[in-house]
């Protein structure tokens, strides 16, 4: 699963220039000038062109829509980092500015490879991150030199380019790995269970839906099953079965209580093909059924939005 990303204005379809086509290899960048109405890029999957997608915006608000539905918000100054495999859309509103740039995927792990802190990035690859705007701030002008490095150096391709874009890339993802916290807790150069931990929850995150063995989680991570299973127990007494399970009801109870979509449907865009058995995986783990949940969620809603009046009859 691969991604390209194809920014488009929703006033005009026009697509903009400076992003990558489905099968280029090279590294591609751009600025993000200010625009009188908001810009929409489209990061989706494509056939053998696995890239990351870096965004700086620097001024203005954005939406990132998840192909799940789920939507996360971002303020100006941030940093958000696609790894391939994730399909979103980002939306930039009006007056928004910034730049971005995007790197096959192999080049990345080259980039990072032979730098001294390699062991630490590399996890970083494969998760969807963000930098708020209080851990960039501060070093805003920095970024700004790094994407403005990144843009002239894809463009210009002189001797030495890939060499300069992987020292800003690698910049860049130092900043991520410091703003985690990794950088600051003891033993975390050498790997440990809450790393792990990390890296197996940011895993669930974009594979949960495709309803994944154990033994497929621990063979991206590197580990054995017996060896995830024990880092689990060890650092939140669950299973990892359990974090898994964990993460499928979450994102049911919240389609069922937000979308009117019929609660077959919402089973099978979460990964299950048979609706009785969505059904009855949803009830074991909540103790009841899908349908009573939403009619409960909805009741909720409602009462939290439309309280019973005020009633005076029994003032004294």
């Amino acid at each position: 699963m691969t991604l390209t990303a194809t920014p488009r204005s929703p006033s005009s379809g026009a697509p903009f220039s400076g992003l990558p086509a489905a099968g280029q290899s090279s590294v591609v960048a751009a600025r993000i000038d200010t625009g009188l109405a908001d810009r929409t890029w489209e990061i989706a999957s494509a056939p053998r062109d696995a890239r990351c997608h870096v965004f700086l915006i620097r001024h203005g608000e954005a939406v990132l829509t998840r192909r799940d539905g789920a939507e996360v918000e971002l303020t100006a100054p941030t940093i958000l980092w696609m790894p391939p495999g994730v399909g979103a859309t980002l939306r930039i509103s009006a007056g928004g500015d910034g730049a971005m740039f995007s790197i096959p995927e192999a080049q990345a792990w080259r980039a990072i490879g032979d730098s001294a802190a390699g062991t630490q990035l590399r996890p970083l690859l494969a998760r969807m991150l963000t930098l708020p705007a209080e851990s960039i701030a501060p070093h805003l002008a920095e970024y700004e030199t790094a994407f403005a490095a990144i843009t002239r150096e894809a463009r210009d391709q002189k001797t030495g380019a890939m060499a300069v874009i992987s020292a800003h890339l690698t910049l860049i993802l130092l900043q991520f790995w410091r703003a985690s916290g990794d950088a600051d807790r003891p033993g975390a150069a050498r790997g440990t269970g809450a790393t792990t931990l990390r890296r197996f929850r940011h895993l669930i995150e974009l594979h949960y839906r495709e309803h994944l063995t154990i033994e497929d989680y621990a063979a991206r991570l590197g580990i054995t099953r017996a060896h995830l299973h024990d880092i689990c127990l060890r650092q939140t007494s669950d299973t990892p079965l359990t974090l898994v399970h964990a993460r499928l009801i979450a994102e049911a109870e919240r389609r069922l209580s937000r979308s009117t979509l019929p609660v077959e449907q919402i089973g099978y865009g979460l990964g299950f093909r048979d609706p009785g058995y969505f059904s009855r995986f949803f009830k074991r783990h909540t103790g009841v059924p899908p349908g009573t949940f939403r009619k409960a969620a909805a009741a909720t809603h409602s009462a939290e939005t439309h309280p019973a009046p005020v009633s005076y009859a029994a003032w004294p």
